[in-house]
């Protein structure tokens, strides 16, 4: 079997109310809502791109890649990266895919993880359908199949942030990431949201404070976890710092009794291992656009288990296909730290896969076992968003 054709298909998504939201579109003047507004608030459209990917024996993979700052990518700069990759791949055996991964590092391109991601989702979905196979199961066989959900939830003033994780709660949501902003405010209060919410969940859900790097220093973050959260065993928080204070997010790991999560941490192998060496963090976060598809993304997690470090496994944001791809990679976690984030297809009001995909039955993600990701994309609707703009 042999690619012949690779398309990179921009598309313009209609957010939901709840993308707005999330990303503090409208929210009053001098509050931040988010760290990233500047990218995502206030939006008339989200842009991502599809890939598709054509083989010489009729068989098509999809995939598809968000721009976004965590990978500094574009929508723009994601096609002609894709453009580059799939020239680059025209003519190779889907099922090498480590030699199409060694030749995309051969390119020499800093980043670009995104971009990676989406071929790369393409081809295990190509692989999948040759095959017969679900992609899990390319990646060495599920550990879970059935499991329930991360939720990603907006800064707001404590109460609401408590009864809407009720809320969520009654919808089978098992553990929750609410969003932080640290000294664009205080950290107290962050704190008083975080304690709003913690006195309304169960003890055995986990609550994961997020401030996307924006808590100041690890003096700021120790100080706080321990005046605040000394007795309290399910919170957990991710990347206070700035991802290249590694020094800093192990010394916050050594100090407070909480778990402490690496996220923008991780840029890609070398700074796992890294992670891992020098036990920075208690467990580690991982998202496919982040980590360039499953291919290096399951390298990771096998490096971060063997050192004994749970795995959270977190959203890559896009349609369906994105959060089944998704899916996929949590199904083969061993160590796994929480449920994973795979529900951003409620932030947009577009539906571009048609049937098949993860499916939530009575609260919990069932993963599908068709071949490849198990499902079936619209390609008039993606015609339709591509020409949105």
């Amino acid at each position: 079997m042999k690619i012949t054709k690779v398309e990179a298909i921009p598309v313009w998504y209609e957010p939901t109310d709840e993308y707005h939201a999330l990303f503090g579109s409208g929210k009053k003047k001098g509050t931040m809502v988010h760290a990233r507004e500047g990218w995502f608030a206030n939006l008339q459209y989200k842009e991502n791109v599809f890939v598709k990917i054509q083989t010489d024996e009729g068989i098509v993979g999809w995939g598809e890649a968000c721009a976004h700052p965590v990978t500094s990518e574009t929508q723009a700069g994601l096609k002609a990266t894709i453009e580059l990759f799939g020239r680059t791949i025209r003519g190779r055996d889907p099922f090498q895919i480590g030699a199409i991964h060694a030749a995309f590092d051969h390119l020499f391109l800093q980043g670009n993880a995104g971009a990676r991601s989406a071929i790369d989702i393409a081809l295990y979905d190509i692989m999948g359908k040759a095959s017969n196979q679900p992609i899990y199961n390319l990646l060495g066989g599920a550990f879970q199949k059935s499991f329930g959900q991360l939720a990603t939830m907006p800064r707001a003033e404590p109460k609401r942030m408590a009864d809407h994780a009720r809320r969520l709660l009654a919808k089978g949501y098992t553990c929750f990431e609410p969003k932080m902003t640290g000294h664009l405010e205080s950290l107290d209060a962050d704190a008083d949201r975080l304690e709003a919410m913690i006195e309304v969940v169960p003890g055995t859900a986990l609550v994961i404070a997020d401030p996307n790097q924006m808590w100041g220093t690890a003096k700021d973050t120790i100080e706080l976890l321990l005046r605040r959260f000394s007795g309290v065993a399910n919170l957990a928080i991710e990347q206070p710092v700035m991802y290249h204070d590694i020094r800093g997010l192990a010394a916050i790991t050594r100090a407070v009794p909480q778990k402490v999560v690496a996220d923008e941490a991780i840029q890609n192998l070398a700074s796992m291992i890294d992670i891992v060496s020098q036990r920075v963090a208690d467990m580690v976060s991982l998202k496919l656009g982040k980590c360039g598809g499953f291919y290096k993304a399951l390298q990771m997690m096998r490096i971060a288990e063997a050192a004994a470090l749970p795995v959270r496994i977190d959203w890559t944001q896009g349609s369906a296909l994105l959060d089944t791809a998704t899916g996929h990679l949590h199904a083969t976690v061993r160590l796994v730290g929480c449920d994973p984030g795979m529900d951003y297809q409620l932030r947009i009001k577009d539906r571009p896969v048609a049937a098949g995909g993860a499916v939530v039955k009575n609260g919990r993600v069932v993963m599908p076992d068709g071949p490849g990701l198990g499902l079936t994309i619209d390609e008039k609707l993606i015609s339709r968003l591509a020409r949105r703009r």
